[in-house]
């Protein structure tokens, strides 16, 4: 077991694992930017281009961000703890973590035991710390690899002909990522207007759901970009009857839509919310903006 001055020095706010994480592996945005540019090396997208291939594109780019981040993850876990622990600047605020890494460095060195008796001696020494590691990135993983959702999908509506058209992170009866077209229009008219909120997982503060976007009178878009396999675990048709009971579209990647939901129409895939939902919202909420934006041409090809 790990001694109480060894779980400080790993956890919190200050410990190695955060000062390890926040030194080796990107921001969500860095992340995200390295995904685009991994995605979409060399193409020029349009607006056909994104509205037909929206799903796709969206799900490699969550796909591409998830493993780039477990690349760097891994990296930190095999470098980077060791090298911040041996760093003279650094090492002096984990001298416990430090003696136990020493400790098993000197059985390595030791010439009384046999190979086999080593790696007992390491293992035993060496377990917990890297249980209790493994355990916290476990748990950063969660919230960090496909953290940059809103990103992605911002960037993609831009490209799909929607700049202009919304904002993000406005107030309403809680945050919501994505308002269209606007907070004034919004004042104005919200029966004209919708919300869109992105997650991870339904599971993701499910119960803060209802409180953030069930707003009177408007239409509500959730989007979750879990993969296939995860949905069967955390979407379940009381979710789903639920959702349509406070008036929210559920949208999720189209394997999900057609393979488990194809007859209930609030859920929706990614394919229908650019091709049909949007456009079909658009009609509404156009009469709210003093210029129409509905033909853009040749969009960025990147999202920054």
């Amino acid at each position: 077991m790990l001694t109480n001055d060894l779980k400080a020095e790993l956890l919190g706010n200050n410990g190695l694992v955060n000062r390890a994480r926040r030194e080796f592996i990107p921001t969500g945005r860095q992340l995200a930017r390295q995904a685009w540019e991994q995605v979409f090396k060399d193409m020029e997208l349009t607006v056909d281009d994104v509205t037909l291939n929206f799903n796709d594109y969206l799900c490699k780019l969550m796909d591409t961000e998830y493993q780039l981040y477990l690349k760097y993850e891994e990296q930190c876990m095999t470098q980077g703890v060791s090298k911040l622990v041996f760093d003279p600047e650094v090492g002096v605020d984990f001298p416990n973590v430090r003696s136990t890494i020493e400790g098993v460095l000197q059985v390595l060195r030791g010439a009384t035991l046999s190979d086999i008796e080593k790696l007992a001696e390491v293992w035993a020494k060496m377990r917990p710390l890297y249980q209790r590691v493994e355990q916290s990135f476990e748990q950063s993983r969660k919230t960090r690899a496909g953290g940059s959702a809103e990103y992605h999908l911002q960037h993609l509506m831009e490209n799909a002909g929607y700049t202009g058209e919304f904002e993000t992170q406005q107030i309403l009866n809680g945050q919501v990522d994505f308002l269209f077209p606007s907070h004034q229009a919004w004042e104005r008219d919200r029966k004209k207007c919708i919300i869109v909120s992105i997650k991870r997982s339904l599971r993701e503060r499910y119960k803060q759901v209802f409180e953030e976007l069930s707003i009177a009178q408007s239409t509500v878009y959730l989007c979750v970009t879990e993969t296939y396999e995860e949905a069967k675990r955390d979407i379940t048709t009381s979710k789903v009857k639920r959702l349509n009971g406070q008036n929210v579209y559920l949208v999720v990647r189209d394997e999900i839509k057609n393979m488990r939901f194809a007859e209930d129409v609030n859920v929706i895939g990614f394919t229908g919310f650019i091709s049909e939902a949007l456009p079909n919202c658009r009609e509404r909420w156009a009469s709210l903006l003093k210029t129409k934006k509905y033909s853009p041409s040749t969009l960025h090809s990147k999202g920054d």
